[in-house]
């Protein structure tokens, strides 16, 4: 048996007794689709322990130098007999500059990922933020996750970032903990281009040191980003942040009198391409591109 089928395999037991939630008509296409992004994000950690990703997820680190791992692209995966993979189309259509229309809450029930890398999840994923960009779903959840997991490259108090009433969008997750960036920790930043979109989103986990976190643009101007707390012991806040896919700046974290602690650049160069999501920065552990697969 070969490895892709081995891991295929090993996902499919995994996934026994996950309760499944109840789902209005038409949306079975829709889950094949989530069952196709979590192929990408495993078969592609496996295969990074034996030689190497080729063309799923791509870190810009050299982990020799000590930089941090602070770029990964998620794309279509290798095909399989019997299935076409098909991108999805795009939902917004920003101009340069243009903000996305937001409105956080008012989802009934926010998707939680439970297919992709949960091998290493030491507590439960608790949804701590979900609202709708662009009229489309999105849902942050926090966790604990552990470094032994197979290909686990981010650890210790996490995130996950998804777009998608059922995630099928894509997602990214970011962690306090990532390989190969032994940085500040008092504020993990992963900026997410998803290409579905496109549409760009920047999620944060920072330390109760942090009093608040200010965005500042290139252009000038800034805002100030609302913090929510995490799940009972997990000494952290979270936020997310929906901005132009062109904007450039900071995003820094502020003690209580004013003083920063720490700032991170806004890295996402430009929108992703349509058939990818693609993470930057200090906490960005990996992403999981948005892909419909479907039996012919």
């Amino acid at each position: 048996m070969d490895l892709e089928s081995r891991i295929r395999e090993t996902m499919d037991r995994r996934t026994e007794g996950i309760g499944v939630r109840s789902m209005p008509p038409g949306t079975i296409g829709r889950v094949r689709r989530r069952r196709a992004v979590g192929l990408i994000v495993v078969t592609a950690l496996a295969l990074s322990f034996v030689g190497g990703v080729s063309g799923l997820i791509r870190l810009s680190a050299d982990r020799s130098t000590g930089q941090p791992a602070a770029e990964s692209t998620a794309s279509i995966p290798t095909p399989e007999p019997g299935v076409t993979y098909v991108t999805p189309g795009p939902f917004a259509d920003l101009g340069p500059g243009e903000w996305p229309s937001v409105e956080p809450g008012g989802v009934q029930d926010p998707y939680v990922d439970r297919e992709t890398g949960d091998v290493e999840v030491l507590t439960d994923k608790v949804v701590v933020a979900s609202g709708y960009v662009e009229d489309v779903e999105w849902s942050m959840t926090a966790f604990r996750a552990d470094h032994t997991g197979m290909g686990n490259i981010g650890w210790g108090t996490c995130a996950e970032l998804f777009l998608g009433d059922l995630g099928d969008d894509g997602g990214v997750r970011l962690c306090t903990n990532v390989e190969g960036d032994p940085g500040q920790r008092d504020l993990r930043v992963a900026g997410a281009s998803f290409g579905a979109g496109p549409v760009t989103g920047y999620a944060g986990i920072v330390s109760d040191l942090v009093d608040r976190v200010v965005l500042e643009f290139a252009e000038g101007s800034h805002r100030i980003v609302d913090l929510v707390n995490g799940p009972k012991g997990l000494d952290a806040r979270y936020f997310v942040l929906w901005v132009p896919n062109d904007a450039a700046g900071t995003v820094s974290a502020l003690d209580a009198t004013g003083t920063s602690i720490a700032t991170e650049p806004l890295c996402v160069s430009g929108p992703a391409p349509q058939d990818e999501v693609t993470a930057c920065g200090n906490g960005a552990a990996w992403s999981v591109s948005a892909v419909v697969s479907e039996p012919h």
